[in-house]
């Protein structure tokens, strides 16, 4: 049997309202940036489209969404998420993990509160015990993190801490003995190499390299950079193959509009499946053209060991 997985990122769906007193400090910039630059950018328009390829595409995927649902996070751009939300998919059929975006300020997650809890596996943003969480789907683990956190003004930084990652290392070893694939989502890079800018940094980058390549993980899929990546990373499990590696991978945001300096929106249409011992990851990227047309852009297939 054979999952299919389909991986958007950062939709940044329109900024819906904001009340006055929601407009108070660091919102006040992400208002800004969104009025006066981020709206023309990311358009509603290429994420239908991106959303009706995967319809086309995909006979009955698991859509997994790696953060920035929102813009600054007010409780009107949760209420429209929960309701766009909706319309994609059931909480069965959809995980979702908070990006920056999503938990703008510490206020956030209280207006969050249980509305996006549904599609996270029941976790709450506000709740740091609630990450990871993980949900089963076939035989693939789907192990979800929180890299979020009301950071500093004109930082869009991230950071999960010792307890996550150290629940995170006994997760991943857990879903090995049981025998499943294990997916783990995560907004920020999760590489210190695909940390280009240190205000936009995983804070602990090293710290959740180390614990991914010890403990082991078939895959990981990020967002937060609005750009494709594709690593293979060595890991270091001990009594493991010499040559066992994990794929890391992310997406543009699914909302970008063509013609800018970020890629054009895409997503991943990511089958896994199983056969003589190894896990087999089949990615199919697919990117928005000038035309309004989703046309595939890469295609690649790699082979993990069991």
């Amino acid at each position: 049997m054979s999952v299919e997985l389909a991986h958007i990122t950062d939709p940044h769906l329109p900024l819906a309202g904001a009340r006055p007193a929601e407009l108070l400090g660091k919102r006040v910039l992400g208002w800004l940036s969104w009025t006066l630059r981020r709206r023309h950018v990311h358009r509603r328009e290429a994420l239908d489209a991106i959303v009706a390829d995967i319809r086309r595409q995909a006979e009955n995927p698991h859509i997994v969404i790696t953060g920035d649902l929102v813009n600054v996070s007010t409780r009107a751009e949760f209420a429209a998420a929960r309701q766009w939300l909706e319309r994609l998919a059931t909480p069965e059929n959809l995980t979702l993990i908070p990006g920056n975006h999503d938990f703008y300020v510490a206020a956030a997650a209280r207006a969050a509160g249980g509305l996006l809890a549904p599609w996270m596996g029941g976790a709450d943003i506000a709740t740091p015990a609630s990450f990871p969480f993980v949900r089963y789907v076939g035989n693939v683990a789907l192990i979800g993190l929180n890299s979020a956190y009301p950071a500093p003004w004109r930082e869009a930084s991230g950071r999960l801490g010792r307890e996550q990652l150290r629940r995170l290392e006994e997760i991943l070893r857990q879903c090995e003995r049981k025998g499943f694939c294990r997916v783990v989502l995560v907004h920020h890079p999760p590489l210190p190499a695909l940390n280009t800018k240190p205000r936009k940094a995983l804070k602990d980058a090293d710290a959740l390299a180390r614990t991914l390549a010890t403990a082991g993980a078939e895959l990981v899929l990020f967002g937060h950079t609005h750009r494709w990546a594709c690593r293979e990373v060595p890991l270091a499990v001990p009594g493991a193959s010499h040559d066992r590696k994990m794929l890391v991978l992310s997406a543009p945001s699914a909302s970008m509009a063509p013609g800018h300096e970020a890629p054009p929106a895409g997503w991943q249409h990511i089958r896994i499946g199983r056969s003589q011992g190894e896990w087999n990851i089949t990615v199919t990227r697919r990117a928005l053209r000038a035309n309004g047309e989703v046309e595939e852009q890469q295609a690649f297939t790699r082979h993990c060991p069991a």
